[in-house]
């Protein structure tokens, strides 16, 4: 097993001669673009269309270590791919970093998600599928103390809680040390200063999760720590709302597995629009080109 799951010279090696695009889905084929310090490729669990991961080709554990002069670089990486995914799919997108979160196997390198969200998205849906995701993870509770006994394990913690809180139950075995969080409890750092304002926080080896919509009110930077994948189900929920066919392919693949959890790409890969992805968005760019041919230049752009 390979040590970088997203290692840029695994990626490049994979698909320099590429001359179409794959059938089948491999480990470091899915190669779309690249420029002189990033590169995107379509991630796995691509439960929307057009997902996206941009990730540095210098191992950083975090995107708050990027060196100033390349945040041009990334800022023109992560918006010509929302562009494209807007002409292409006909979608929004929001972008987001878990920060220093060991995603993949405890070694991880920096990268960002783009993922799609429909057109009629509004603050609403966001802030609601924010605050319906950390109570999913009962963010904020830090444990639940039962005759002296600490019960930290997620799955405790719901069971419990579900019990104790939304069936009143009266039992005062049971004490909830912590609540559960919310939108507005979370939004602890500018937004808008990400990266790097992440800086003196990640020093110290702790991590954060940088959420970004096309609102300011359901955007969010912040050092919690939630568990990994916090940025997917967020959009996971918000599909649900916006979505009726996703709703009900959701129901049908659960019908078949309930213990299926589609947020997250471990569970189901999504491998025909993985596929889809690196077609469509590299499509996308290719028609692109003429209109940011200055910034192909200057950023060493090159789509695979």
């Amino acid at each position: 097993m390979k040590k970088d799951q997203l290692s840029w010279e695994d990626f490049y090696n994979e698909s320099k001669n590429r001359t179409s695009i794959p059938n089948k889905v491999k480990e470091f084929n899915r190669l779309i673009a690249h420029t002189k310090n990033f590169f995107v490729i379509s991630g796995y669990g691509a439960f929307t269309p057009g997902y996206l991961l941009v990730i540095s080709k210098d191992f950083l554990p975090s995107f708050g270590f990027v060196e100033k002069n390349q945040l041009d670089e990334l800022k023109f990486m992560t918006e010509i791919l929302k562009e494209t995914i807007n002409q292409e799919y006909n979608r929004n997108s929001v972008v987001f970093e878990h920060g220093m979160c060991a995603c993949i196997g405890g070694l991880d390198r920096a990268h960002i998600h783009i993922m799609s969200v429909p057109k009629q998205t509004s603050e609403k849906n966001i802030s609601d599928s924010i605050d319906k995701t950390l109570y999913s993870r009962k963010s904020g509770i830090d444990y639940i103390e039962y005759k002296n006994h600490k019960l930290q394990n997620i799955h405790d913690i719901n069971q419990i809680y579900e019990d104790l809180i939304l069936n009143k139950e009266n039992n005062n075995e049971f004490k909830i040390v912590g609540k559960i969080l919310k939108k507005k409890d979370i939004q602890n750092l500018q937004v808008n200063e990400w990266p790097l304002i992440t800086l003196d926080h990640i020093k110290k080896g702790k991590p954060y999760v940088y959420f970004k919509s096309d609102y300011v009110e359901s955007s969010f930077l912040t050092t919690n720590n939630f568990q990994t994948q916090f940025g997917r189900e967020v959009v996971y929920n918000n599909e649900l709302i916006l979505n009726s066919n996703f709703k009900d392919k959701i129901e049908q693949l659960k019908n078949k597995n309930q213990n299926l959890n589609i947020w997250q790409w471990q569970h189901y890969t999504f491998e025909e629009e993985i596929l889809r992805s690196m077609k469509i968005v590299k499509s996308g760019l290719t028609n692109l080109e003429s209109k940011y041919y200055k910034d192909y230049s200057k950023f060493e752009f090159k789509i695979i």
